[in-house]
């Protein structure tokens, strides 16, 4: 398919297109199993999942995308003084469910697209934007231009995040030499935000690897309001046939920036996309890009609470961007397509603010001793060496559920189908040819 417009695309997306996985984390597969059981969000919930950062949901994630460069969409909005932007609603449409956000790429320099950020706004969206210092942090000074930045985006009354010089870690981009000048510029445009612009949140996200000098980036606590990060997965690392990332789980491309930032800060995964089709390679991979998918989406209620946003990358680099290498679109294969409209149902997943009192049922991790009555909602982490999958439920030995994808490890089970008393609640995790790769159990009671 020919793009019928050919946006330009930011320099640090530019280069990602073969820096995205250029550094893969040394990562074993693992074997792991463990049931959880949802339940309302106490107060108690509430306190520990939630900082109060500026517009923090009290639990769930915010849904996010990237839509410019979806080749299915035909519904450009073009407005006096901006480049044209797909509109959300078609992409919505196509995935059954309305999102939170949508985000742009800016130049530092550039011009604010006010109508852009004010059409969001109308539609009830957060506005999301990757300010990019392209020519690196020298150009960045506390100056007419970013003091007027600031009060446009004041002025649009939009509620704004701003990710600033993402990406810092990775060598592909132009602020990446120098760390004090970095966190000095950082904590500049912070201060500035603050002061001018109350409305907008600021955003830093290194991308997931190399992680060794992530930290050498950080702005500090008190210079930061999230924590974002950028994860890929594509076959193959650098176009390269000999480089595979096949292997590699996105549960596990999060957890070194989840594990060092999630007790200060929410965390939004800033970018997420799945390659299925490679350029190196030319093979359709939408089995295991769904299944990429499916496992971060089922992780983040269960492992990862405190992400709050997530945004996927939906674009098809392979026709929209001169030399692109992988395909992460959505919506060009019906498969795919059905997986991420799969992945997104689950309330947890949140279209736009919530009060407290609004907050989806949270799903915890079943211990010895817990109370079961009445319908419960189980569901599971999964994990074999193998991509390939499934799950077994079991009571007392006897199998109540199975399934065979992520998106179905979940279920609705009567506990008042067991006499009163203990049972035993077991979940079996195999993996090809039904060999059990790992396993948990819980003792109950139903009163």
């Amino acid at each position: 398919m020919t793009p019928r417009t050919l946006l330009p695309l930011p320099l640090c997306c530019l280069l990602l297109l073969f820096a995205t996985a250029s550094s893969p984390l040394a990562i074993e597969r693992r074997a792991e199993a463990r049931l959880y059981v949802a339940v309302p969000a106490s107060a108690s919930m509430l306190k520990r999942l939630d900082t109060h950062a500026l517009y923090e949901p009290p639990t769930g994630c915010y849904l996010g995308a990237y839509i410019d460069f979806d080749p299915t969409l035909q519904n450009q909005v073009r407005l006096n003084g901006c480049q044209p932007h797909q509109n959300p609603q078609m992409f919505e449409q196509e995935t059954g469910k309305a999102h939170a956000m949508y985000f742009f790429y800016l130049g530092y320099g550039q011009k604010l697209p006010v109508p852009w950020i004010e059409f969001l706004a109308r539609q009830g969206k957060f506005v999301h934007i990757a300010l990019e210092p392209n020519n690196g942090m020298q150009q960045v000074h506390n100056n007419q231009y970013l003091r007027t930045l600031a009060l446009q985006m004041r002025q649009t009354n939009a509620h704004i995040f701003l990710r600033f010089a993402s990406e810092m870690n990775g060598t592909w981009t132009p602020y990446h030499p120098d760390p004090a000048l970095y966190r000095k510029k950082f904590r500049l445009v912070y201060n500035v935000m603050h002061r001018l612009a109350p409305n907008v949140a600021m955003v830093w996200c290194p991308y997931f690897s190399p992680t060794a000098n992530i930290a050498e980036y950080y702005p500090g606590k008190h210079h930061t309001d999230w924590v974002g990060v950028n994860i890929y997965n594509v076959p193959y690392h650098n176009n390269q046939i000999d480089d595979p990332g096949l292997h590699e789980n996105p549960i596990d491309l999060l957890r070194f920036v989840y594990d060092h930032y999630a007790a200060d800060h929410p965390l939004m995964i800033c970018e997420f996309g799945v390659s299925h089709i490679a350029a190196c390679e030319g093979q359709n991979r939408s089995q295991w890009a769904i299944r990429k998918m499916l496992d971060l989406y089922t992780a983040l209620p269960r492992l990862f609470p405190r992400v709050k946003a997530i945004n996927y990358f939906d674009s098809d680099n392979l026709i929209f961007v001169h030399n692109g290498v992988n395909d992460y679109s959505v919506a060009d294969n019906p498969q795919i397509l059905q997986a991420y409209h799969s992945a997104i149902s689950s309330p947890w997943y949140l279209s736009g603010p919530i009060t407290a009192s609004q907050a989806p049922p949270v799903p915890v991790r079943m211990r010895n001793g817990i109370t079961l009555q009445g319908i419960v909602h189980l569901s599971c982490i999964a994990r074999a060496p193998s991509d390939r999958v499934s799950v077994v439920y079991r009571v007392d030995g006897t199998p109540i559920y199975s399934a065979f994808r992520a998106d179905a490890w979940g279920c609705l089970w009567n506990a008042g189908s067991v006499g009163p008393g203990m049972h035993t609640l077991s979940l079996s995790v195999l993996g090809p040819g039904g060999r059990e790769a790992a396993a948990d159990s819980v003792r109950f009671r139903v009163p």
